[in-house]
């Protein structure tokens, strides 16, 4: 069973929005990715690190040289927000809900 987080409508419809407006340059990433992969020869393992790393390298980039605060996000939440949301909900836009205690009788 897949945990899932809940999410409320208004972060339901954020996330969706995000996915419409990044959906063609995720596209042409993957597809230039997959060349750069077939060219170095990488193993699935490389490729999720390379991507792991290619993350954190602009989420860096965001907290070292952002000097105006007003304009500043925690770029390391939205990144993880985003993962999260994408694995957690599926393409029909439905939150998968799974509520996951610790609790003894649960």
């Amino acid at each position: 069973m897949k945990i899932g987080t809940e999410y409320s409508l208004a972060e339901v419809m954020e996330f969706a929005t995000l996915q419409e407006r990044t959906n063609d340059a995720a596209e042409e990433l993957e597809e230039s990715f997959l060349e750069i992969q077939e060219k170095h020869k990488l193993s699935k393992k490389e490729v999720i690190f390379t991507l792991a790393r290619l993350a954190d390298s602009f989420i860096r980039m965001e907290e070292d040289y952002c000097f105006d605060e007003s304009k500043q996000i925690d770029a390391e939440a939205a990144f993880t927000d985003y993962f999260t949301s994408c694995r957690d909900i599926p393409e029909d836009g439905e939150a998968n809900i799974v509520i996951a205690t610790n609790q003894k009788g649960s």
